[in-house]
Parts: structure tokens; sequence; C-alpha cells
């Protein structure tokens, strides 16, 4: 890392951007690393989220994969830096909303505040036929046992910071144990040349394997970028993190190094095990296939516990990060005032337990509906749309703010966010059309909310948390 000339501590450079310290300073690096890898959930990206990139790009995932490792550190570098001037727990719509116009916040505020209702809602469903498998003789309705769980998950969310953190650390593990197992045991059994599926990728076309083109090249983008991804929440974590702003900047560089590490080594042992790649490519989860080819009888079992170990601890872990966005808001006196003094409030165990309700309970009412499928793939777009923006947010932040106190300055800028910027251009570019659609439509929700918020934060207030500042600077947004 590229560092410059100590700075202040977190708390006085808190204060300074008009914020009290109420959230605790209870976490260490790998607790939050460990809180960021449980939203990363390693064994959900292998397993499952992989299957769409094979069936687009075939074996030039891999080349995908190792691709998007390095946009994911890149994205990383500029969160770091971007984290270190801001250490606020509002994640990525702090950081955007420090740097760029208010319209551009508002809409990055959108974009990243739906996955926190959308996602844990998905996990919630996805988590039951799992369960099932372990568990034959459950008999509750799929949307009954999706509610307990997501209960459970918002129960732990509300507690103490570090409770959160040591339940997902432990969860982590056995991930990693999962993982090694598929991995050791897909290596065990090559049937795949690593040298030829990766130097001269193919693809399943017509039920024959054809050599992969530049448009499908192209087309792999997109897809691979869901698959590595989480690794952002550790921001949402500045405010509880012990050390200084460099150890944000530390957490997050960590936690993207982690997830490119523990999902694409898996995959690419997944393909090499592959006893056929037409049946590869053409099974519902590739992975699961060359793992039931390794293990034989005992892969069920394994894939059933892994999976469901992942799914909760990344619904735990995300209701957690989003919380935090949404808490920050609240302080940011983004809404009304009434609404700001709720929002912007924490519970008894120092934790933001009404920002962790209103994702939740908006996200038990999704279990209910009919579009959820619609709303996981649009999660995907989103996302893109949201590091879209802190690739704009890095660049600009050194034309627009030269002075600003910079505790980790990230290496060979700008290619950094000019990378970021190129690569989510053309992931959401190449987004079927009614997810740029829904995009469009949500912008239009975010413009028209900030259109209203200049009417409602005409008035210079406190929500508890920040100081006269933060009003001013809604005002001038």
């Amino acid at each position: 890392m590229t560092e410059s000339a100590p700075m202040p501590t977190s708390t006085s450079r808190l204060e300074q951007l008009g914020y009290a310290q109420q959230l605790e300073r209870r976490l260490n690096i790998p607790e939050v690393v460990g809180l960021a890898m449980a939203d990363v959930s390693p064994t959900m990206a292998v397993l499952f989220l992989s299957a769409g990139v094979f069936f687009v790009g075939g074996t030039f995932s891999i080349g995908a994969g190792l691709i998007l490792s390095v946009v994911v550190v890149f994205i990383a570098l500029c969160l770091g830096e971007l984290a270190g001037m801001f250490p606020i727990a509002g994640g990525m719509y702090s950081l955007v909303r420090r740097v760029l116009p208010g319209p551009l916040s508002w809409i990055t505020m959108f974009n990243y505040l739906i996955q926190g209702v959308v996602i844990p809602a998905s996990i919630a469903l996805g988590m039951v036929a799992f369960l099932r498998d372990l568990f034959p003789g459950l008999g509750f309705p799929d949307t009954v046992i999706a509610i307990v769980l997501l209960a459970a998950a918002t129960g732990l969310a509300l507690t103490k910071v570090e409770v959160g953190a040591w339940a997902t650390a432990a969860m982590v593990v056995v991930e990693c144990v999962v993982l090694g197992i598929i991995t050791v045991a897909a290596l065990l059994h090559p049937h795949q040349q690593l040298s030829e599926v990766t130097l001269h990728p193919t693809v399943l076309s017509n039920g024959e394997l054809v050599a992969v083109g530049f448009a499908v090249m192209l087309a792999t983008l997109a897809p691979a970028f869901n698959v590595i991804n989480g690794y952002d929440a550790a921001l949402g974590f500045s405010e509880e993190l012990k050390g200084g702003e460099r150890n944000i900047a530390k957490a997050v560089i960590i936690s993207a190094v982690l997830a490119c590490v523990l999902i694409m080594v898996p995959l690419i042992a997944a393909v090499i095990a592959a006893p056929d790649l037409k049946e590869f490519f053409s099974a519902p989860a590739p992975v699961i296939y060359s793992v039931e080819a390794s293990l034989g009888d005992k892969a069920r079992i394994i894939i059933d516990i892994g999976v469901t170990i992942a799914l909760f601890n990344a619904m735990l872990s995300l209701l957690m990060y989003f919380g935090r966005g949404v808490y920050t808001t609240g302080r940011d006196g983004v809404w009304p005032a009434a609404m700001n003094r709720i929002i912007g409030s924490i519970n008894r165990f120092r934790a933001p337990g009404v920002g962790v309700l209103l994702l939740a309970i908006p996200a038990a009412v999704l279990i209910f509906t009919s579009a959820l499928n619609f709303l996981i793939i649009f999660a995907g777009t989103v996302i893109a749309a949201v590091y879209f923006c802190i690739g704009m947010a890095a660049l600009w932040s050194r034309r627009s703010m030269p002075d600003e106190p910079r505790p980790y300055r990230m290496p060979l800028w700008p290619l950094p966010p000019l990378v970021v910027i190129g690569f989510t251009g053309i992931a959401l570019a190449t987004q079927e059309r009614q997810y740029l659609v829904a995009e469009v439509v949500l912008i239009c929700l975010a413009l028209a909310a900030w259109a209203g918020s200049k009417k409602w934060s005409a008035q210079p207030h406190k929500t508890g948390t920040a100081e006269p500042e933060m009003a001013k600077a809604v005002e001038a947004e």
C-alpha cells in the first residue's frame, strides 16, 4: 500500500465530517474481513452464481474470472482511498455522496440500498430447498421457513456487532473447509488440461463444442461481474473498526483479494475435474456436476451443508451492512426531519436497529411476491451501476478535492478508476433491455426523491448524530 504521512484518528476525522461517534469501535481487521467474506459468500458464488457464466462463455469463464479479479482489485483500491478519506458507515453511498453532485448520490443510494432488501429475500427462499434435502421431514410451507430464517438473521443483526462478527467468522471457516474439500476432490480427479481450457476456450453451441469468439468473450464479462462481489461490505463497519482510517483500506483490499482467491481456485478446479465438457456446460449447476463426479453420493450432503451455512451467513452480513447504510441516510438528513430522527438512531446494543428492520420488513414482504426472480437478476444491474459511480468518484476526487486528507493513496492512479468505469460501463451496456428499463425507472425515482429533498431539507436541522455542518451539506445537494 502507498501511504502518506500519519493522519488524525478515525474518531476525530468522523467529527471533522460532521458526525458524532455513536457506533462503538469493537472490531479488528480480521473480524471486518470475516463480515465481508460472509457477504461475498464464496460457496454460493462457486456452486451457483457461476452457472450463468459457464453457460454464456464456456471455458472462457476462467479467463473472464481472471480479468474480473484484476478489476475487483482496482475497485478495492478505489474504495480504499475513498473510505480512508470518508470513514463513514454508509458504505459506497457515503463515498459517492461526498464527492459527486447530489443527483448522482441519490442514484447511488437507491441502487445501493435496494440490494439490502432484494438479496436477503432471495437468500431466505433459496435456503429452503437445501434445508429440505437435509431434513426431508420439514412440513411447513417454503414461505414460512424463509420468514423464520430471515427473522433469525434479523435478530442476530440487531445485537452487538461483535456477536454478528463472531457468528459470520465461524460460518466463513466452515465455508472454506467445504470449498477446500471440493477443490481437493476435483484436483485429485482431473479430466481436462488447464492450459487447454484456458488458452483454447470452448463453449457449447447447438450441442457442440466450438471455439469462443470475441463477441462471446465480451458477453461473458457482464455475468462474471456478479460472481465476485460483496467485499465492499467491509466499508459498512468503518465506524466500528479499531485502528484508524488506513485499516479501512486494508480491510476492503484484503477482502477483495480473498474473494478472488476463494472463488477462482475452486472454479478452475471444477473445470479441470469435469469428465465431459458438454455435460458440464449443459448442467443446471456445472460445478456441482464436477463435485458429484469427484465425490459420488457424498457430494450432496457436503453441498447442502455448505450452501445452507453460506446463505444464512450472507443474509446476516447483508442485513448488518446495509442496515448501517440506512442508518447513515438518517444521520445525513436526507429524509424529512421526523424520519431522520428515527432512522438515524441506534438501539441498546449500539446497533442501527431501525435501519436493519427497514430492510427486513420489505424483504419479508418480497418473499411472498412472484417478482422475486426478476429482482434477483436486476440486483446485478444495480451493483454495476453503483461501482460505475464509485469509479467516477475515485477519479474526480483527486481533481475536486486535492487538499483532502488521504490516509491511503491508491497506486497507479488514474488507471484503477478508469478501468472500473470502463468495465462497469460495458457490464451495464450488455444487460438485457428489461433490466435497463428497470434501472431507468429506479433512476427516475431517485431523481424525484432528490428533488423532494430540496424542499424537506430547506430548514437546517439536527438528527441527533450529526453537526449543523451536515444539515448544510444536505442543503448544498
